[in-house]
């Protein structure tokens, strides 16, 4: 592929083409250096600005990863965590038979306040004294791949997060608490920008897109008893969608 300065393509959207031609051909293997981008200039006779917007773009896709004080490299295939049959319930603290593998980063009381009621609205939360907010890394061979996040009001679960840090069985947690539990769920999907916070958790650049799962789950009581948002890297998680639960 010859780059053509005369074309209606942008030159950097040309490049980018350039570049995953090579690698699909073998010129750039997975895990290799580029060129720089001084060198790609020299070579292609292109401007920096628009061989930098063509590297920054692929990096933002996952095609090429910067490591600092070495240069770009194409990435190499990731391995990939694979959660078979997923569904509103998977990652559910309250569904989990047990929390052993649950390294939590926060265990905290928060406040009720607009951002969080507006999470269970409808559901009679509005006078919650407050909500258990938990957090904790998604993980594959010790690395983070993804972040879970998960919030259970205090109305129905009053110790939950004391009873967590004491490391109760959720047998004595959930006792007498069966029609709290959760047993029907709904779950959006969707792919954003990863925030600052996230960006760095993940090791990928901000703004790199992430995958995004919110679930909001009722008790056979009608009461919404926990809602979860699982992020992942989308290089790196595989999810069966479960078709649902009775």
């Amino acid at each position: 592929m010859k780059l053509d300065k005369r074309s209606n393509i942008p030159l950097y959207a040309q490049l980018k083409d350039l570049v995953l031609e090579r690698i699909a051909s073998g010129q750039y293997p997975a895990g290799q250096q580029i060129p720089s981008e001084l060198n790609l200039c020299e070579e292609l006779a292109l401007s920096r600005p628009t061989v930098r917007q063509a590297i920054a773009e692929l990096v933002a896709e996952g095609t090429l990863v910067i490591q600092k004080g070495k240069g770009t490299f194409v990435s190499a295939e990731p391995e990939r965590l694979e959660i078979r049959q997923f569904s509103p319930f998977s990652y559910s603290l309250l569904a989990a038979r047990s929390l052993a593998e649950y390294a939590f980063q926060t265990i905290e009381l928060i406040p009720a306040d607009e951002d969080t009621l507006r999470l269970f609205e409808g559901t009679g939360a509005s006078g919650s004294p407050g909500f258990w907010s938990l957090t904790w890394p998604i993980l594959i061979h010790g690395q983070e791949i993804g972040q879970g996040h998960s919030l259970i009001p205090v109305s129905l679960f009053p110790d939950f997060g004391d009873q967590v840090q004491n490391g109760k069985s959720m047998i004595d947690i959930l006792a007498n608490k069966y029609a709290y539990l959760p047993s029907k769920g709904n779950c959006q999907l969707a792919v954003r920008a990863a925030t600052h916070t996230e960006a760095l958790a993940l090791d990928i650049s901000r703004r790199s897109p992430v995958l995004c799962a919110t679930s909001r789950l009722s008790s056979r009581s009608g009461h919404v008893c926990e809602w979860i948002e699982l992020i992942w890297r989308p290089d790196s998680v595989m999810l069966g969608l479960e078709a649902g639960r009775t």
